[in-house]
């Protein structure tokens, strides 16, 4: 009770608010996990190349991403702005697979030009770096999924319900039965894990309380 008085006393007097904010989150335990309880542990994964069709074109630009099943939920493909190799795709439109989203290549200097091949798929909902570049250039945010960890209803119905594990496995049988996954290289990378349950954290966009 005294929480309560003490927000809603907070909220009346513009001291604090409500905002959407990207969070890691543990689905095991279905709460949102502080910063300080993060565990970072580097893992041997795979980085997978993936094709984008070009809208409208006979071509295609190759997105190198670690997370492929996270595509369902892409806003948009962004290139750095002094990339000469993307330089006449910029402004143009590019087909997300799968969910045939047609999005817009974008421009941002935080894409790194030597990482991957150079274009990065944005995906805001669900990636801490995307978030940022979603706010930016003001791009849309589509949550794929619940809090269990499962996918929920924004993705086509047959990969409704997977786990991002299963998810993945059909994203890629999907790709490369259309001949969009170009190829696979091992990757290290560092997964964030919860110290509460052990479990991997999603990021996870939820409404959280802020100071003003």
């Amino acid at each position: 009770e005294a929480v309560i008085k003490t927000f809603v006393e907070l909220y009346n007097k513009k001291i604090i608010y409500k905002d959407s904010k990207l969070v890691n989150w543990d689905t095991k335990l279905e709460t949102a996990i502080s910063d300080l309880e993060v565990e970072q542990r580097e893992v041997q994964s795979n980085l997978y190349y993936i094709k984008y069709k070009v809208e409208g074109e006979d071509n295609f630009i190759t997105i190198a991403t670690t997370r492929p099943e996270t595509l369902l939920g892409d806003t948009a493909v962004a290139v750095n702005p002094k990339d000469k190799r993307y330089k006449n795709y910029i402004g143009k439109k590019i087909v997300v697979p799968i969910v045939n989203r047609s999005v817009k290549i974008i421009t941002d200097e935080h894409v790194s030009m030597e990482q991957g091949s150079g274009a990065l798929k944005v995906t805001p909902a669900h990636d801490f770096n995307d978030f940022e570049i979603g706010k930016r250039h003001d791009l849309e945010f589509i949550n794929i999924l619940n809090l269990d960890g499962t996918l929920n209803q924004s993705v086509p119905k047959d990969f409704s319900g997977l786990t991002t594990a299963k998810a993945r496995e059909k994203v890629l049988k999907e790709m490369d039965s259309l001949g969009l996954l170009n190829k696979v290289e091992p990757h290290k990378i560092q997964i964030p894990k919860s110290q509460r349950s052990d479990s991997i954290l999603d990021p996870l966009m939820t409404k959280q309380w802020f100071v003003d």
